[in-house]
C-alpha cells in the first residue's frame, strides 16, 4: 500500500511537471507566432543564404578527411595536392591557365611542355582517354557584387575531371570532379589574364552518403574554408560581401538547404547570360565579349561557336545524370532537363518565356507575362535558380506570391529584420518595386 501510494503520489508529480512544460513551451510558441504576425511572415535569422560557421567547416574537414584517406587541412593542403588524389599530380595553376581545348585533347594534356604533363597512359595502364576532362570558360553574372556602382563582371573556368583509375580518390568511390576557377575583369580586359580569386571544388561519389562534397582553395591553392561572396551584397556594410563556409553555403545553393539531403550540381544556364546583355550587362554586349568564351563569338552559326557549346551541353547532361540520381523530381533536375530539351538540336538563345516549366502539371509562363518574368529573372534568378524555388517554375512562384511581394516591399519593421528584404543582393528602385509587386500581386 506505501509503495502503490508512493507510486501514485510520484506520478502526479511528474504529470504536473509535464503539463508545466507543455504549458511553457505553448507559451513560447504563442508569443514566436504573435511576433511572426507582427512581422506578416517568419522572421529569418539568417542572410538569404546560410553563411554556416568557420567551425562547422573545420568539423566537416576533418569528417571528409577521414572518410576519404585525403588529408584536408585549411591553410596547408594545396590544390594540387587534390589533383594528385585524384590521380593528376600535376599542377593546379596548369590546369587553371591552360586553354580548354589543350586539356580536352589527351596527345596534347599529357605533353610536358605545352600540356599538363599527365601521363597518357599510368596508374596500372590506364589511358587518358577523349572525355576524361572537360573544360569550359564562360560569363558568370552569378558570382558578380551587383550592388556596386560599377559591377566588375564575373567569370568561371568549369574543368571536370574523371577520377583516374586505381587513384586514391577512385579507391574510396570517388568518381569524378569538377573545378570552378572564379576570375574578375573589367570590360575590355582579358577575363582570365589574372588569377583565380576563389577555387571551388566538388567532389563526385554516387556510393556515398552525401554524393557530393565540396572543398574550397584561395588565390594562393590553399585549401580555406569558406567562399566569399556578394549573395546578401544588400545587407552589407558599403555593399560588400561575406564568407559563406563549406558545406552550408554551398549545400544552401545546390538543392540542400540545412544539410538535410544530399547536395546536386547545377547546370549551366547560357541562356541566363544572354539574358543579362540586355539589362546590368549592356556594356559587355556594345564590347562583344564572346560569354562562351572558347567559341571566341557570340554569334551560334559560326563554326568555332558550336563545339565550345557542345562541352557545355555535355556538363549538363552529367548534371542531369546527377540531379536525376539524387532527386529526380526537384526543381534542380527540370530546369536541367527543360535547358537540354532545349538546346537538344540548337545553340541559340532562348527567352525566358520559353524557359518555364511546372512542378505540379499546372500552367506554365505565358507570353502575356514575359515582361513580368524577365525581372524575375534579372533580379531573382541568382538565389532562386537554385535556391528553394526557381522563379521558372511557374506554380510555385504562385505559391510563394504573397511572400515574395513582402521580401520586395517589406514593412519598416520587416526591413528591420536581417535577411528579410529581397533581392539580398541589390537595392531596387521604388519604381521597379511597384511594378514586380503589381506583377505578383495579379498572378493566379
Amino acid at each position: 500500500m506505501v509503495d502503490s501510494g508512493w507510486r501514485e503520489g510520484t506520478e502526479m508529480i511528474l504529470e504536473t511537471k509535464r503539463f508545466q512544460g507543455r504549458v511553457t513551451i505553448l507559451r513560447i510558441c504563442g508569443l514566436v507566432l504573435l511576433v511572426c504576425a507582427l512581422l506578416g511572415s517568419a522572421a529569418p535569422t539568417e542572410p538569404a543564404i546560410t553563411t554556416g560557421s568557420e567551425a562547422g567547416a573545420r568539423d566537416y574537414y576533418v569528417r571528409i578527411s577521414k572518410l576519404f584517406g585525403f588529408d584536408a587541412k585549411p591553410r596547408i593542403t594545396t590544390l594540387d595536392d587534390l589533383l594528385d588524389f585524384l590521380g593528376y599530380p600535376v599542377s593546379g595553376s596548369k590546369v587553371e591557365a591552360l586553354d580548354s581545348a589543350i586539356l580536352m585533347d589527351p596527345t596534347r594534356a599529357s605533353s610536358p611542355t605545352d600540356g599538363l604533363g599527365v601521363q597518357t597512359r599510368g596508374l596500372g595502364g590506364a589511358t587518358l582517354r577523349d572525355g576524361d576532362i572537360l573544360a569550359t570558360r564562360f560569363f558568370a553574372p552569378k558570382i558578380v557584387n551587383i550592388n556596386a556602382v560599377t559591377p566588375i563582371p564575373g567569370w568561371r573556368k568549369l574543368v571536370r575531371l574523371r577520377v583516374r583509375p586505381d587513384s586514391r580518390a577512385a579507391r574510396v568511390g570517388i568518381q569524378s570532379v569538377v573545378i570552378l576557377f572564379n576570375f574578375f575583369a573589367p570590360v575590355g580586359v582579358q577575363p582570365f589574364a589574372g588569377p583565380s580569386v576563389n577555387t571551388q571544388v566538388m567532389l563526385l561519389a554516387p556510393v556515398l552518403n552525401d554524393r557530393l562534397y565540396w572543398m574550397d582553395f584561395d588565390p594562393g591553392g590553399k585549401l580555406t574554408l569558406a567562399l566569399n561572396a556578394s549573395f546578401d551584397a544588400a545587407d552589407l556594410p558599403n555593399g560588400g560581401t561575406r564568407d559563406y563556409f563549406v558545406p552550408d553555403g554551398c549545400n544552401d545553393c545546390h538543392g540542400s538547404p540545412g544539410n538535410l539531403r544530399p547536395p546536386m550540381v547545377n547546370y549551366l544556364d547560357t541562356d541566363h547570360w544572354f539574358d543579362r546583355l540586355e539589362n546590368d550587362f549592356s556594356s559587355l554586349k556594345t564590347a562583344d565579349t564572346s560569354l562562351v568564351f572558347d567559341a571566341r563569338t557570340n554569334d551560334p552559326s559560326q563554326p568555332s561557336f558550336g563545339p565550345a557549346f557542345d562541352v557545355i551541353r555535355r556538363v549538363n547532361e552529367e548534371a542531369l545524370a546527377q540531379n536525376s540520381a539524387v532527386r529526380p523530381d526537384s526543381f534542380e533536375t527540370q530546369a536541367a532537363r527543360t535547358w537540354l530539351k532545349l538546346h537538344s538540336e540548337s545553340n541559340d538563345h532562348f527567352p525566358p518565356v520559353s524557359r518555364g516549366f511546372s512542378s505540379n502539371g499546372g500552367p506554365v509562363w505565358q507570353s502575356s507575362e514575359a515582361d513580368g518574368l524577365n525581372r524575375l529573372n534579372r533580379y531573382c534568378f541568382r538565389c532562386h535558380g537554385s535556391v528553394r524555388f526557381s522563379i521558372f517554375d511557374r506554380p510555385r512562384v504562385v505559391e510563394n506570391a504573397g511572400i515574395m511581394r513582402q521580401r520586395i516591399n517589406p514593412s519598416k519593421q520587416q526591413a528591420k529584420v536581417p535577411g528579410f528584404k529581397m533581392p539580398p543582393d541589390r537595392v531596387l528602385d521604388d519604381a521597379e518595386i511597384h511594378v514586380l509587386d503589381e506583377f505578383l500581386k495579379n498572378l493566379k
